[in-house]
């Protein structure tokens, strides 16, 4: 099973239309400066105890008359090899399953999509490409990420696409260079950043964030591409 660290028992947010859990994986291929699961960020980290696979799926099992559906988030969740065969064990106790990723692993991706282990997929998305590896203190293939886009709008499943807006990175240029990529997406939400002493990079934890009429004019650009645009957060 993936290293898991966190577990919201119940969530009426995370799975659009479904009362659902969320089961946090731990570790991260990006270092985002306005990340606000820090905790799961490096998967070693000994502030958090492993909950294991066993309590995990006996607590839902349990849950099966409360809860419809299951978020797999993170961290990353397709960073984990195994993640397949637990996603399996969810959808075998008569769960729909919702995986939020960053696209970083679209062989993964892939693969869960041809076997039919997922009825949702959310992913990310940081920037431009050419902004991406700064966005996420990493190098980035952005080959890859191009890739996933690809796996997820063409996809049979309920997906969506979204961005965290951080005035310092994106405005009204970044969004213009970005609005072809989700062409024919379902889905693509604009998310209000949130300046915290949570945040991963100290720099931005008084950074300023957008009013909500400057993030819907941003909107307005990806409507002619995307079917549903809508800002979240605000």
């Amino acid at each position: 099973m993936p290293v898991i660290k966190g577990l919201q028992k119940t969530t009426l947010v995370d799975y659009p239309g479904k009362i659902a859990a969320t089961v946090f994986t731990a570790g991260c291929n990006f270092r985002c400066v306005f990340c606000h699961n820090t905790s799961l960020v490096d998967q070693e980290n000994a502030g958090l105890p492993v909950i294991g696979e066993g309590e995990l799926l006996e607590y839902l099992r349990g849950r099966t008359r409360q809860l419809e559906g299951i978020c797999v988030s993170g961290g990353e969740p397709t960073l984990h090899q195994d993640l397949p065969d637990f996603i399996r064990k969810l959808k075998g106790l008569g769960y729909a399953v919702k995986l939020d990723t960053n696209g970083t692993n679209p062989a993964m991706l892939e693969k869960l999509l041809q076997d039919n282990l997922l009825d949702y997929v959310a992913m990310d998305i940081k920037g431009p490409l050419e902004l991406y590896s700064q966005i996420v203190n990493v190098e980035v293939d952005t080959a890859k990420i191009l890739r996933s886009i690809d796996l997820v709008r063409h996809s049979q499943i309920q997906h969506e696409f979204r961005t965290t807006v951080l005035p310092a990175f994106l405005s009204e240029k970044e969004f213009a260079s970005m609005a072809g990529l989700l062409r024919g997406a379902d889905c693509y939400y604009l998310q209000q950043f949130h300046a915290g002493e949570h945040l991963l990079n100290p720099d931005y934890r008084q950074a300023d964030s957008y009013t909500a009429g400057q993030l819907n004019l941003f909107a307005r650009q990806f409507e002619p591409f995307v079917r549903k645009v809508a800002v979240r957060g605000v």
